[in-house]
């Protein structure tokens, strides 16, 4: 399985799973942006920083150093911190695709995407994220208590042919939310 920044990918079967209802969360293949806007009055998204960098790892769609466009984010419902999201686009989709990565400030790339008509999805990975993560840090960064790692979703996309990879890290505080309402 891939490897993304920050991750660690779990060959199947897990030795652990997630909650019954985070895991039909992580499994859904639609847009997260969409579904999590249903379980509130108020969505935003929280730029937490873009950024020019390299591949930390080898991708089917990437080699190890290939320049990447890196942009993290937390995803709030009504105020509260739900997810973390990291989205990897190479230099040829960043130049040649529909949607223009650098501007999307506070709009969800979930919007973008899935109504982009040259959008390809790939298979989404469930993926475990232990304390050394970012995921975790910024759970950590944000008074989340992280007890037993971050489960999150991993998923590569395609804009006229061109790769781009989106990471979702479901927060402490979304899977306390989706328990006390049984998954929404």
């Amino acid at each position: 399985m891939e490897q993304g920044p920050f991750m660690h990918a779990l060959d199947a079967p897990l030795a652990r799973q997630p909650e019954p209802i985070l895991a039909h969360w992580l499994r859904d293949p639609n847009s997260l942006t969409l579904r999590l806007k249903t379980q509130c009055r108020r969505f935003e998204v929280v730029l937490l920083q873009e950024w020019h960098g390299i591949a930390r790892c080898d991708s089917r769609q990437w080699q190890l150093g290939e320049p990447l466009w890196q942009r993290e984010v937390l995803l709030r419902l009504d105020g509260v911190a739900w997810v973390y999201a990291l989205t990897e686009v190479p230099q040829s989709t960043l130049r040649d695709s529909d949607i223009d990565f650098q501007n999307l400030g506070r709009q969800p790339l979930g919007e973008a995407l899935f109504t982009a008509p040259s959008m390809r999805q790939g298979p989404l990975q469930i993926e475990h994220y232990g304390p050394e993560s970012r995921a975790v840090q910024i759970a950590a960064s944000i008074g989340q208590t992280v007890s037993d790692g971050l489960w999150g979703r991993s998923r590569h996309f395609e804009l006229s042919g061109r790769p781009l990879r989106v990471n979702e890290i479901f927060l402490p505080a979304a899977e306390r939310a989706l328990t006390l309402r049984r998954g929404g």
